[in-house]
């Protein structure tokens, strides 16, 4: 399994990027944003993980004191049977469209864009269990 945009602030993984490392303010816009978001939101809901996600950009991130806000988006994890992204990637690509986009991804999302996303129970099961193994030993 191939992993795309999980924070380290919310996701403390070894394949998670430090937000600041992935949202700089000069980063150019990349031009393929709209179809890695139409794609991405194509994904199915593999991994369900109690909770909601703080924008980590705010300047409360981090605090007890936040407001509605800051919510980002819940927390839970999508696929396409290949790769895997954190449903708060979405909500974060269109705050901050200069956001550095995985290149492998992308070309992902290019080869693939005009397939269907489709996963059985079965699968999403699977995906759920190994993705556990990995991370949460």
């Amino acid at each position: 399994m191939k992993y795309f945009g999980f924070i380290k602030e919310h996701d403390d993984y070894e394949i998670s990027n430090n937000i600041n490392e992935l949202i700089v303010d000069n980063n150019p816009i990349d031009n393929n944003k709209d179809l890695i978001l139409q794609y991405l939101q194509k994904g199915i809901m593999a991994i369900p993980i109690m909770g909601c996600v703080e924008n980590a950009k705010d300047p409360l991130f981090g605090t007890d004191n936040y407001n509605d806000e800051t919510f980002i988006a819940y927390n839970m994890i999508y696929s396409d049977g290949v790769w895997l992204w954190p449903q708060y990637i979405i909500e974060y690509i269109k705050k901050y469209p200069n956001i550095k986009l995985n290149t492998e991804f992308v070309s992902h999302v290019f080869n693939n864009k005009n397939r269907g996303i489709n996963l059985s129970d079965e699968e999403c099961l699977k995906i759920e269990k190994d993705f556990y193994k990995t991370f949460w030993k």
